[in-house]
């Protein structure tokens, strides 16, 4: 039998936590990374959970699992790359699921700039192990974390004092 991987599947717009929750009842592994948004209407504001990724959902199936999966109202179809179909690595999934721990309004700090470009990797916080690029504003500490299986990326902030370099770039 073969193994159980993480597959990304594509599915229809607005439906995401419907087929999560389809899916978790019908017994497999599921994982739709969410956020917190705050969304405003005419009337109000209010805060809502959306998927990080819209449109996708990853699930841990087999080759049979996959094909029932599949078979969802919900479901559009596998995400493939040329002829490859998409597989999710454990740690890209762990790496998203402490994403999601992130608190809305982390105050940035500011103990180091690093320069535009720099791999770095959170030391400290909720979402310790992370790594990533910095991105545009060296006082706010923003990374670009990328997703390779989805070839998608995520922009996190967090505070400047919770951010060092790889130890092999910082003797270099």
């Amino acid at each position: 039998m073969a193994a159980s991987v993480w597959r990304v599947f594509h599915i229809k717009p607005r439906a995401e936590k419907r087929v999560a929750d389809r899916l978790a009842a019908a017994g497999h592994e599921v994982f739709l990374p969410l956020r917190t948004a705050l969304r405003q209407w005419s009337d109000r504001k209010k805060r809502v959970e959306e998927p990080l990724f819209p449109g996708y959902l990853f699930a841990r199936v087999d080759e049979h699992a996959r094909l029932a999966v599949l078979q969802d109202d919900g479901v559009v179809r596998c995400v493939a790359f040329g002829r490859h179909l998409a597989v999710a690595s454990d740690d890209e999934v762990e790496q998203l699921r402490v994403l999601q721990a992130i608190p809305e309004n982390l105050a940035a700090a500011h103990r180091e700039a690093f320069p535009v470009g720099a791999e770095v990797y959170v030391a400290r916080g909720p979402v310790r192990g992370v790594r990533g690029r910095v991105l545009d504003h060296p006082r706010a500490c923003y990374l670009l974390v990328e997703v390779p299986s989805i070839r998608q990326a995520i922009r996190v902030h967090v505070p400047a004092d919770w951010v060092l370099r790889p130890v092999a770039e910082a003797t270099a």
